[in-house]
């Protein structure tokens, strides 16, 4: 099995989606996410990578500037990966956070963060790929009255 890890393409919206919905219970469709990763493959402080095994696009990752007061370094976090289930256990989610680290690396970062409230599997894998829980908590979010609506 020959996997590519790329930057993502907003055509891959279809497939992404779905990876999102499949193993992310999350209920978004194939135009919304068209929408926002059309956003997201033009900004220079974001990417999204794709893992394609024989033409069929299995996995994605997104990583993105982390900017806060907070840190004193530039840092990135991802903010959102998947695998198809039936791709697991085969090198795919360590080959796409690799280029994520790479390409942090590339644009000066010296970190890469991970939020937290993962399950059990999902930060054994983190862990064997060498990032730790430091800054555990879960993500909590606010939606403001008069925002735009995407």
């Amino acid at each position: 099995m020959r996997v590519t890890i790329r930057a993502a393409h907003p055509q891959d919206a279809k497939a992404i989606s779905g990876l999102i919905r499949d193993t992310l219970g999350l209920p978004v469709s194939a135009s919304e996410t068209a929408h926002v990763l059309a956003r997201l493959c033009l900004s220079p402080r974001s990417r999204v990578f794709c893992a394609v095994v024989d033409d069929l696009t299995v996995g994605f990752l997104h990583v993105s500037d982390y900017d806060t007061i907070l840190m004193r370094e530039p840092l990135k976090v991802v903010t959102a990966m998947a695998v198809s289930r039936s791709y697991r256990r085969v090198g795919i989610g360590t080959a796409l956070l690799r280029r994520a680290e790479r390409w942090a690396t590339e644009s000066g970062a010296v970190g890469v963060l991970l939020h937290a409230g993962f399950g059990k599997e999902t930060e054994a894998f983190f862990t064997a790929c060498g990032y730790s829980a430091e800054l555990p908590g879960p993500q909590f979010r606010k939606t403001l009255a008069g925002a735009p609506k995407e």
